[in-house]
């Protein structure tokens, strides 16, 4: 890793933690060079804005599920196995990033609306999020085309998996366990899965 692509991780690193911690807008690009030991300068030199450098984040949160998403396509033959394990890494990924979904903008989806994320939400977050669909509908297709899942509307049944998953996390009442995710696999399979 070169010096260049360090500073730019820790960047990234010390940015996450401050949004996570104080949210979007509160997020202070002096507060995070400081602590980082940098000028606020230097942080300009990787990203043109708060906005540029949260997306960043994101993008490569989102970047990470999908590229695991794509190894469990290529590795499970069998459609039922493939949903299993779609749920467990959506699932896992999920938990991982539990923190920064509890962001109070994150659950307000007017946030996307917001002039600075917006354009850079569509370029870099919405393509991402259309390839998570793809995979969902192409799972539950192959295992209705093999007849292991019911068949309901694919569109809906990739709505019900994803929804009952992400409800999970954006409670802010009580924290999710990680042990929650064998109530919400089971609730999905028993709906969708063909007796």
């Amino acid at each position: 890793m070169t010096e260049k692509s360090s500073k730019r991780d820790k960047i990234i690193e010390i940015a996450k933690k401050h949004f996570i911690e104080k949210g979007y807008y509160k997020t202070n690009l002096d507060e995070v060079a400081k602590e980082l030991n940098i000028a606020k300068g230097t942080i300009y030199l990787y990203f043109q804005s708060k906005s540029e450098l949260f997306i960043e984040i994101v993008e490569n949160d989102l970047r990470s599920l999908i590229d695991d998403l794509k190894d469990i396509m290529n590795k499970e033959k069998e459609p039922k196995k493939k949903l299993e394990r779609f749920i467990d890494i959506l699932w896992d990924k999920l938990y991982e990033f539990r923190n920064s979904l509890r962001m109070p903008e994150i659950s307000q989806r007017e946030f996307i609306f917001d002039e600075e994320i917006f354009p850079l939400y569509m370029h870099r977050i919405y393509p991402i999020i259309s390839e998570l669909k793809t995979i969902t509908r192409s799972i539950i297709m192959e295992g209705i085309h093999e007849g292991q899942l019911k068949d309901l509307e694919v569109s809906a049944l990739s709505y019900f998996i994803g929804l009952s998953i992400k409800a999970f996390f954006m409670r802010f009442e009580d924290p999710v366990r990680y042990e929650d995710k064998e109530i919400i696999k089971e609730v999905i399979l028993r709906g969708v899965l063909k007796s």
